[in-house]
């Protein structure tokens, strides 16, 4: 059996790591939706060890016309990327406006602690 020439296997290898980043992003982009953050840790690991496979490969363009589907799949996983981005943004400023509630709601439980009636019926003691 004769093997692929190395041209056609390494086209082969980018459009399989670029569909894997397809179903990864979509994955991620479902884990948002449903709100289920537990699993952002294990998706943010693929996510890492991915970028590292991507990264070994040469994306400069070739003198020669990028096959439809791996030009189809690059684009695809632009917009996948858009679309996280933007979810992931719309979460990160509903926690910042969540934690700016959260310490204005701390800053009066500490006014609270304050307020003492003591101090107007307690004798002072003098030196």
């Amino acid at each position: 059996m004769p093997s692929e020439p190395p041209q056609n296997e390494e086209l082969h290898k980018r459009t399989f790591a670029l569909r894997e980043a397809v179903e990864l992003l979509t994955a991620e982009l479902s884990t948002l939706s449903n709100r289920q953050w537990v699993d952002l840790p294990d998706l943010k690991k693929k996510k890492v060890v991915l970028g590292s496979r991507l990264r070994q490969f040469d994306w400069t363009p070739d003198r020669v016309e990028e096959p439809f589907d791996l030009k189809t799949l690059k684009s695809l996983v632009t917009n996948l990327e858009n679309q996280s981005r933007q979810k992931t943004q719309v979460q990160l400023d509903l926690i910042g406006n969540q934690i700016l509630a959260l310490q204005e709601l701390h800053q009066y439980w500490r006014e609270c602690l304050n307020v003492s009636f003591q101090k107007y019926y307690e004798p002072i003691a003098s030196a």
